[in-house]
């Protein structure tokens, strides 16, 4: 009996060294395995002891939410790019509808700037033809007071001749009369026609001065227009060059804002990953199939999945979801039973405001099922509060990137988006 007592404390000491160094073997190989990678459950992540598995490198919903957050983070971010997009193509709008007036402007300054030198061409040939007329009147006057003084000398010669000299120099009585007339006639039409040789000269004078004048006052307003045109045609460099600086900006932007999406898009297939890991890691709590319910009384869509054109934005992006009419302050209801793991709520009570989904809230059912309540008024639920199908969680709203009220509703499996629709009765 003692022999067999002593055999079986020695195997069991045997048995005792065994198991601790076999134990001592697995940690070490546990260590090792979590040093190594940091992946979810594969392989890799399981180490087997006596048949029975081991998971390394558990994640938590921690580290699911660390993740979201920073998804969120680069998403919002995305969606402040999006924002300033709007805002340079506004101000493009505005600066190109400028840009029409200006050129509007600028044509009908032109075409008045043309009337007018056109009739300042037509004033200096009128003030051309009036110095013409004045030179040809002073001409006439100089050759009619030539003529004048001519005659005056024969009148001056008859003047200071005595009444009997022209008598004794005239052939007869009749001859001396009518010399006497013929002198006071010559007389008076040299003095009628010089005064009328002055009047000529002085209108055609008088004429000249005013179309003198005419011509110089042209010449202000055209001088005028055209100082005005120069200063449109530096308004329109100015507006086009403002224009082509907001289409750079324009450019960068876009390229920022693809590049956050891009970000986004790649922390998403990490929560993908780490909720993939994390449904493994607690196949235990989950359940099996998922029946889903509208979220809303109204099933009006009023924008449906896949790529749309952006009724803030206007050009053509991905829709992850879809929206569904309904007013202001009407209940959003879980569309199933599940776990609230994310809420969002920075614009709390307000109709509008902010930019992305606004104030939303994420719903995990299980399985990888999940599903996303957008643009709302407010959330009624806390992240880690469960949830019941067709409870209410929130109200509708139009906070962030939206146009009115409505709700986006969003199902995801593993992280992906899918139509809603397909998934709604």
């Amino acid at each position: 009996m003692n022999n067999v007592d002593t055999s079986v404390k020695r195997d069991n000491t045997w048995y005792r060294i065994f198991r601790r160094a076999a134990m001592f073997f697995v940690a070490l190989l546990c260590c090792f395995v979590a040093t190594a990678s940091s992946s979810w459950l594969t392989a890799e992540n399981v180490v087997a002891v006596g048949g029975i598995p081991i998971i390394v490198n558990a994640v938590t919903k921690d580290d699911i939410e660390a993740a979201k957050r920073k998804r969120d983070a680069a998403r919002a971010d995305a969606a402040k790019a999006s924002d300033t997009i709007a805002e340079l193509q506004d101000k493009k709008t505005g600066l190109q509808g400028e840009l029409a007036k200006l050129n509007e402007a600028n044509e009908a300054q032109r075409e008045q700037y043309e009337i007018i030198y056109a009739q300042l061409e037509a004033a200096l040939e009128e003030k051309a033809n009036a110095l013409d007329e004045f030179l040809e009147a002073q001409e006439n006057l100089e050759n009619q007071q030539k003529l004048f003084s001519e005659r005056v000398t024969v009148m001056f010669e008859y003047q200071n001749k005595s009444t009997l000299e022209v008598l004794l120099e005239s052939d007869s009585i009749a001859g001396f009369f009518t010399n006497m007339e013929l002198i006071t006639l010559i007389a008076d039409a040299d003095a009628q026609a010089i005064d009328l040789l002055q009047v000529a000269l002085d209108d055609a004078e008088l004429q000249a001065e005013i179309k003198l004048q005419y011509a110089e006052d042209m010449q202000v307003i055209a001088d005028e227009k055209q100082k005005q045109l120069d200063e449109l045609k530096s308004l329109i460099g100015t507006t086009e060059a403002t224009i082509e600086n907001v289409n750079t900006d324009i450019d960068s932007w876009e390229a920022k804002e693809d590049e956050l999406e891009a970000y986004a898009d790649s922390l998403n297939a990490e929560v993908k990953r780490l909720q993939q890991q994390y449904d493994q890691e607690h196949s235990a709590k989950t359940v099996g199939g998922v029946t889903f319910r509208w979220p809303t009384y109204n099933h009006g869509i009023t924008s449906y999945y896949g790529y749309r054109i952006h009724p803030v934005y206007g050009t053509k992006k991905f829709h992850s979801g879809i929206d569904i009419g309904a007013g202001y302050g009407d209940t959003i209801m879980a569309a199933a039973a599940g776990t609230v793991i994310s809420v969002s709520e920075p614009y709390e009570g307000c109709n509008k405001g902010g930019t992305g989904y606004g104030n939303y809230c994420i719903i995990d059912h299980g399985n990888g099922y999940s599903t996303l309540y957008g643009h709302a008024r407010d959330i009624y639920v806390y992240q880690g509060q469960y949830v019941n199908a067709g409870q209410s969680i929130g109200e509708v709203g139009s906070t962030g990137t939206s146009t009115g009220a409505h709700l986006h509703f969003e199902v995801r499996i593993w992280g992906e988006t899918k139509d809603p629709l397909k998934y709604l009765p």
